[in-house]
């Protein structure tokens, strides 16, 4: 995976492109269609997974860093390691909830 991609979800912030998030979170997680208020609570779904396999820390410092390139190469999760993400993800608030969500179809 690229350095700077993996940033993106390691530090909080944005290293590359917004849609690069979407793409590595539901590669990371096997599920696709997530969404933007989704986010937060799937990369808090994803760190432990991530900080079992990146433990350069680096990439856990709370900073913007464009001169940190190069690759790294992480394993696909296992679905025990994506069913306990997902566990993760349900135990969070929902800040949809309760709120009248409408959907549009195009």
């Amino acid at each position: 995976m690229n350095t700077q991609r993996l940033r993106n979800l390691t530090t909080g912030r944005l290293h590359t492109e917004m849609g690069h998030i979407y793409e590595d979170l539901e590669i990371i997680t096997g599920q696709n269609g997530l969404m933007t208020h989704m986010l937060p609570r799937v990369i808090n779904a994803v760190e432990p997974w991530l900080r079992k396999h990146v433990t350069n820390s680096r990439f856990w410092e709370d900073k913007y860093d464009p001169t940190h390139i190069g690759e790294i190469e992480l394993p696909v999760p296992t679905q025990a390691e994506r069913k306990e993400m997902i566990q993760i993800f349900l135990k969070q608030p929902n800040p949809l909830k309760g709120k009248t969500v409408i959907g549009v179809r195009v």
